[in-house]
């Protein structure tokens, strides 16, 4: 009897313990850890745009023409058609460029040429007369120029067209049109330097006058 009491006890307790068993689930296993914080990206450094340029021109020209024999003022007599006058000077002047649109800019500037006069000519007696001589000229100008490029690359191209009028030393004057094109390098520095190549053409005392002007500049971006 002793017997049969403990294994209904026992069978009792199995019993009861089977319901609990089946609503028993396991913990699920950890999870992967979190991704590391982000970094923080580093922010590059943006090129500045500068659109105003002020810059010292340095260079020389080569003018040939005829009113040297005539008009300057050291040689008297009348030009013929076999007059020839080779003007080659040291330039240098001052030139600004303002912006007044997206990749356009005025420049105002002047420029002092100074240099050695070759001349040859024929009088009307049939002379054959030829010498050479220092001269001065000044020339203010005034140009439209056209930027090629964005604002911020570092090297930035352009083309310039425009007018100059010349004032000689000895009272004579004319003027020209000019067209011609160059480069600004290290163009979002503040300092960087200039490149430009100028064709002239127009008349001084009535007398045609060209020229090719070549120039370097330091620059000055703003």
């Amino acid at each position: 009897m002793t017997r049969f009491l403990k294994a209904a006890a026992a069978s009792a307790a199995l019993a009861m313990a089977v319901p609990a068993l089946a609503q028993y689930v396991p913990a699920p296993p950890p999870g992967p850890p979190p991704p590391p914080p982000a970094q923080p990206q580093m922010q590059l450094a943006q090129p500045q745009a500068f659109r105003n340029v002020i810059r010292l021109n340095l260079g020389v020209s080569f003018y040939n023409n005829g009113w040297y024999n005539c008009y300057y003022g050291y040689y008297y007599g009348t030009c013929t058609s076999g007059s020839y006058t080779s003007y080659v000077p040291f330039v240098i002047g001052p030139q600004i460029d303002f912006a007044v649109g997206r990749g356009a800019a005025l420049g105002i500037g002047v420029m002092y040429n100074t240099g050695s006069i070759t001349f040859s000519y024929y009088d009307v007696l049939g002379a054959y007369i030829s010498g050479s001589n220092t001269a001065t000229m000044w020339e203010p100008t005034v140009d439209y120029v056209a930027r090629f490029g964005p604002p911020t690359a570092e090297t930035l191209g352009r083309m310039r067209i425009g007018g100059g009028m010349y004032f000689g030393s000895n009272g004579g004057f004319g003027g020209a049109f000019r067209i011609g094109g160059g480069a600004s390098f290290l163009n979002t520095n503040r300092l960087g330097i200039g490149l430009d190549v100028m064709l002239e053409a127009g008349s001084y005392q009535g007398y045609w006058i060209g020229g090719l002007q070549l120039v370097v500049s330091p620059e000055y971006h703003f």
